[in-house]
């Protein structure tokens, strides 16, 4: 099987449950308040349903477009001055305000309690394994798109937006996000301002590709069999000191070195191996490799201290709200930048296509999870956002009219209903047209 099919195999399957959970919500508390449901299905089925089956008064089915599903609550668009004579008890409008209410915020409600479960599970399950950023003893590594916005490699970042950031990993998602950026370079502290034009160099390219590393000195990790380190006897743990007399300290010196010389070149590699320095004459291969990996940050325990926490049951609940009120404000801050044009933000909205490819191409439960509890509380979100045609557009009106004691006329409701379904269509559509123009012509 393909990655791409893969990925598209896990996003419907991540889909399927986001929609199922989010009608569940509605669908279970119009039975709590004896409201009938005449029909619950996953996915839309105009013209037919690929499967369907009546068990009660509620017709259970799977339509064939994967765009959403729905469940038709009896009375829902009945007029109740109209048609009050064909009014029963088990009509949603024969119900009070608040019940209206309730029934209507049930998916939000469900895909923000699936948002949690998730990710307590998830933290339960397997913990929390951090770097604090005060343990980054030797400053940052940066790609050329940090050089680009002003950073080094060394820097050692202090505030973001004047607030500490507590773990490391959180830094790159912050400095994405922020306004400014305090470090200590050589011992001087400096302020980078994060102004539109820095955030289009960050999100105006095809891929996100921004990264941030915790600088590391070079060691071995695993020496290739049968390559000229194996020959020239390199063996892991050996930390490089220096490459033809030139000092090497840290990784991306070790790079900007090995950049210098030419395929098929010699050259004498000063190393530390158990406290003695040895001399080992290597060759660059044809494609410019020496044949040996080097160590990554998670693999130097015994120089970066690692926070490693285990949650218990109650704990890892709390820690999951946090976690999906964390994920919550990424997603709105993400969404802020893209209506200042000039940052180019708007540039990673995607539609399905572009959240396919945040699926792994080899089935990872783990992944997958964090995946579909993010885009559940991402969901929960934008339907609570106050537009006509989204469970949000419905209860701002049963707010109105609760705190006007008087229900809106039905053609109102109606003619909003209509123009926000259109409004919403719309976007849609154009969503997928530049998701399309993204990966076919850009």
């Amino acid at each position: 099987m393909t990655s791409s099919f893969i990925r598209s195999i896990q996003l419907l399957l991540s889909i399927s449950i986001l929609i199922v959970v989010h009608e569940f919500g509605h669908f279970i508390l119009a039975k709590t308040f004896k409201v009938r449901v005449e029909r619950f299905f996953l996915f839309f089925d105009p013209w037919f349903s690929i499967f369907k089956k009546k068990i009660g008064n509620t017709i259970y089915g799977i339509g064939w477009i994967p765009l959403g599903g729905y469940v038709k609550i009896s009375g829902m668009m009945m007029n109740e001055e109209r048609n009050s004579d064909k009014k029963n008890s088990w009509d949603f409008c024969s119900k009070s305000a608040i019940k209206r209410l309730l029934i209507v915020s049930g998916g939000i409600i469900s895909n923000i309690i699936l948002s949690i479960i998730l990710f307590s599970l998830l933290l339960f399950q397997y913990g929390e394994i951090n770097l604090p950023t005060k343990n980054v003893k030797y400053g940052i590594e940066v790609d050329s798109l940090g050089e680009k916005i002003g950073l080094k490699n060394g820097d050692n970042i202090l505030l973001i937006n004047g607030r500490y950031i507590h773990y490391f990993n959180d830094i790159p998602r912050a400095i994405i996000l922020g306004n400014s950026i305090t470090i200590n370079r050589m011992g001087k502290t400096m302020k980078l301002l994060l102004n539109n034009d820095k955030k289009r160099i960050l999100f105006d390219q095809k891929e996100f590709k921004f990264s941030i590393r915790p600088r590391i000195p070079p060691i071995i990790k695993y020496v290739i069999k049968g390559s000229s380190a194996d020959k020239s006897g390199f063996k892991q743990d050996d930390e490089i000191l220096a490459i033809n007399s030139e000092f090497i300290l840290f990784f991306d010196q070790l790079k900007e070195s090995l950049s210098k010389y030419k395929k098929n070149q010699s050259l004498l590699i000063s190393i530390n191996r158990d406290g003695r320095i040895i001399q080992k004459k290597i060759f660059l291969d044809k494609n410019g490799i020496l044949g040996f990996y080097l160590k990554d940050f998670i693999d130097m325990d015994e120089i970066f201290l690692f926070d490693q926490k285990k949650y218990s049951i109650m704990e890892s609940f709390s820690y999951g709200v946090q976690r999906t009120w964390n994920v919550l404000n990424h997603h709105i801050s993400f969404m802020k930048n893209m209506f200042h044009l000039e940052t180019k933000a708007y540039k990673h909205l995607g539609s399905i296509f572009s959240m396919a490819k945040e699926f792994p191409n080899q089935w990872n439960l783990d992944v997958f999870l964090t995946l579909t509890a993010s885009l559940s509380i991402w969901l929960a979100f934008l339907n609570l956002l106050p537009i006509p045609s989204l469970d949000g557009g419905y209860i701002l009106f049963l707010i109105i009219e609760i705190i006007t004691r008087r229900k809106i006329k039905e053609k109102i409701f109606e003619r909003f209903t209509i123009i926000g379904f259109i409004t919403i269509s719309l976007m849609m559509m154009m969503v997928i047209i530049w998701d399309i123009f993204k990966v076919f012509f850009s």
